[in-house]
């Protein structure tokens, strides 16, 4: 008979998933289990010896507290047997070399971005250019991907998006299957740099959806010529069947009625559309909505999205029209798939207070208010970046300029082209 310690005995813990929000229960002795829906992580509380190892089981995916001393041990959810390997020596020498690397000076550890690779998909081929990261955001890994693309195997024949621009696509879709606290949809935001290709990301997100028979989405830009670049990308994408509409070419009437004859695809509009009105009082915001419906869950694109930074502005100043439309017609459509998309979105606290879908404030959260939120400047957001990333929320890579050269060079006005500027600015 074994003297070995055994598991206090516990009821079983029920929670509910924090982002399909079914009911699902966990066994005695198990710290964290994976919700059998949505696959999103649920942490449980645990009672046992703080000594106790830590162990994954290979067939549920539970992390379990091991009680010290066993070789061998059953998982508590699943009944498996479960080998533990835990060698002190092993241990000792790994600290070591934690150790040693923590006191090398040498190697990234100054450098201010490092080269970036997809860390858990391995989809696709590569960038077709050399893609880098902040330091500080490579310190942290994504979560575990564990959405399967309906369009996989069209993604891996055709080749039309990159490793890093399917790992966006997966990352988003995921984390669109979330709830948060307040009940409305989990969002997603897009921080890549010019060259990454969050056009191409975009269209295969909408290309996704559709497969999923989410036929209708926005898409929301700086000028309503790239309505035509949008065209482009689901055309490569072999999205052609999904038809881009210019709300800007189309009247204030129902978009469904006859006369205009819109029931499905893709409304591209700009942020000034969003905001426009008729003579008799209309609003497109009025009219994106009754198009979208009740219960709309499909998508909702706000490309270069810091156009919407000024719903909280500097102190004695206005917020922007925009920035309350945006933050209205997200309200309005609680259960939309939201995608936020700008280089430069996170520049400082006070540009996100309209990315409400990120659920970094409010109920259930770290900070009550966004104003919380706000009051850690700009030396938090980085905090605030990382733990964005670790959660499945945020990706930011940008092209890599190493070798890249530049030249400052003078260029002397003649006395001509200076007399003439004088004339301009002095007529």
């Amino acid at each position: 008979m074994s003297n070995h310690p055994a598991l206090p005995r516990l009821p079983a813990v029920t929670a509910r998933c924090v982002g399909c929000r079914t009911y699902l229960s966990a066994a005695p002795g198990v710290m964290e289990l994976p919700c059998p829906n949505c696959q999103m992580r649920q942490t449980f509380p645990s009672a046992v010896d703080p000594s106790a190892a830590r162990l994954r089981c290979f067939t549920c995916k539970a992390l379990v507290s091991v009680p010290p001393g066993l070789a061998s041990f059953p998982c508590p959810q699943c009944k498996v047997q479960l080998d533990v390997h835990v060698d002190d020596e092993d241990v000792n020498e790994l600290v070591v070399e934690v150790e040693r690397v923590e006191d090398d000076d040498g190697g990234m550890a100054g450098e201010t971005f490092t080269d970036y690779r997809p860390a858990k998909l391995s989809i696709g081929l590569p960038h077709p250019d050399p893609v880098v990261e902040t330091s500080s955001l490579s310190a942290v890994q994504p979560p575990e991907p564990t959405y399967d693309p309906k369009i996989k195997d069209d993604l891996e024949s055709s080749k039309a998006l990159s490793c890093l621009q399917i790992e966006t696509l997966v990352y988003a879709c995921q984390r669109h299957l979330q709830h948060l606290p307040d009940g409305t949809r989990a969002g997603f935001f897009i921080g890549d740099g010019a060259g990454v290709g969050k056009g191409r990301t975009i269209a295969g997100i909408i290309w996704e959806n559709w497969h999923h028979g989410r036929r209708k989405a926005l898409w929301i830009s700086v000028g309503s010529d790239l309505k035509f670049d949008a065209r482009r990308d689901l055309d490569d994408m072999g999205a052609t069947c999904i038809e881009v509409h210019a709300l800007n070419k189309l009247p204030y009437s129902k978009l469904e009625s006859k006369s205009v004859g819109v029931r499905e695809g893709v409304i591209f509009l700009t942020y000034s559309s969003l905001i426009a009105s008729s003579e008799k009082g209309r609003t497109r915001l009025q009219q994106l909505v009754q198009w979208c419906g009740s219960g709309f869950d499909g998508l909702i694109i706000f490309d270069e999205c810091h156009k919407a930074k000024n719903l909280v502005p500097e102190h004695g100043k206005k917020p922007t029209r925009t920035g309350e439309a945006v933050l209205d017609i997200q309200a309005r459509l609680p259960e939309a798939r939201v995608v936020y998309c700008s280089a430069t979105g996170a520049s400082e606290p006070r540009n996100m207070a309209y990315m409400v879908r990120l659920g970094l404030w409010g109920t259930g959260t770290s900070f009550c208010d966004f104003g919380a939120l706000e009051k850690g400047g700009v030396g938090a957001l980085e905090l605030v970046a990382m733990d964005m990333k670790a959660r499945g929320m945020y990706l930011c890579r940008t092209l890599s300029y190493k070798g890249a050269e530049f030249e400052i060079i003078e260029a002397p006005l003649q006395d001509e082209m200076l007399v003439r500027t004088t004339h301009f600015l002095h007529p």
